[in-house]
């Protein structure tokens, strides 16, 4: 065997090699945050969906916070889920981080649909609420 060809079969070997020890392969999924609490989410998620984007609603579950749908790309329905995970900025406002997911698609779309249904919440929902405002800091000179 030549020099090359042994380069390329380790080249080949490689990604068989990181199944068999259980190494974590990397999956494409698209991941944002919108700065609204997850109970305003929700209902503009699955309007959003259903009505914005013309998907199949499959199966919801509010209280898990996941939307299992068929999206439509030409003539082809694609699986995807969008997971909303309830959680708080750095001013401790309610934000929602926003997981994407659709099968055999780039994951650019993912990243579309998450942008998207920001642009939707603003339009639907207005600016997000202020920060609260912030306790000021007790001076180092001051007793306690």
């Amino acid at each position: 065997m030549t020099r090359a060809a042994l380069g390329r079969a380790a080249l080949l070997a490689l990604p068989l090699g990181g199944l068999l020890l259980g190494l974590p392969t990397a999956q494409a999924r698209g991941v944002g945050t919108v700065p609204y609490p997850i109970t305003d989410v929700w209902p503009s998620a699955v309007r959003f969906l259903r009505i914005d984007r013309n998907c199949v609603i499959r199966e919801k579950d509010e209280a898990s916070g996941y939307i299992l749908f068929d999206y439509p790309e030409g003539q082809k329905l694609h699986k995807g889920s969008l997971e909303l995970i309830r959680t708080s900025d750095g001013d401790g406002r309610d934000i929602t981080r926003v997981v994407a997911s659709l099968a055999d698609l780039p994951h650019y779309i993912e990243q579309l649909l998450i942008d998207k249904l920001a642009a939707k919440l603003r339009e639907d929902r207005g600016s997000p609420a202020p920060a609260p405002p912030r306790k000021p800091e007790p001076d180092a000179g001051e007793s306690r």
